[in-house]
């Protein structure tokens, strides 16, 4: 964590972004204020996200299929490695901004088939300690 600083809660946000659509899409966002809530929020986004996105195999385009693993695969596999779940809580708590990032191919607003980014993160909103005199100095605790 920062000298001078404490966590005031932590800030996550699913974003879709396509280069290629030439957008940025704000999916969801919420403030959690443990670690274990921001994780938690994040696992159950990835959840839905997957959900919209998976589609039968023989349903597929041959672009989607280029894809070693596909987007909804990635966050099945994600939320359900308990390992890194703990690593990822660890870096919250000390400070560090966490994420889980998948790409694959998706129709935007009626055009073809173009790249879109996928990205559930979350990072700590960080707020100055101050004293009594309204200097800054590291919280005691």
């Amino acid at each position: 964590m920062s000298a001078g600083r404490y966590v005031d809660g932590y800030h996550c946000e699913v974003v879709a972004r396509s280069p290629d659509a030439a957008g940025e899409w704000y999916l969801a966002t919420t403030w959690a204020d443990t670690p274990d809530d921001a994780l938690d929020w994040l696992h159950h986004q990835a959840a839905r996200l997957a959900d919209a996105l998976d589609v039968p195999r023989d349903d597929q385009s041959a672009e989607q299929c280029q894809y070693t693993t596909p987007v909804p695969a990635v966050f099945r596999e994600w939320t359900a490695d308990a390992e890194f779940r703990a690593v990822q809580c660890a870096a919250l708590a000390d400070g560090q901004p966490i994420s889980a990032n998948a790409r694959g191919p998706d129709r935007v607003c009626g055009s073809g088939e173009v790249e879109v980014l996928y990205s559930l993160a979350a990072r700590p909103i960080l707020r100055p300690v101050l004293t009594f005199f309204g200097s800054s100095s590291v919280d005691p605790r």
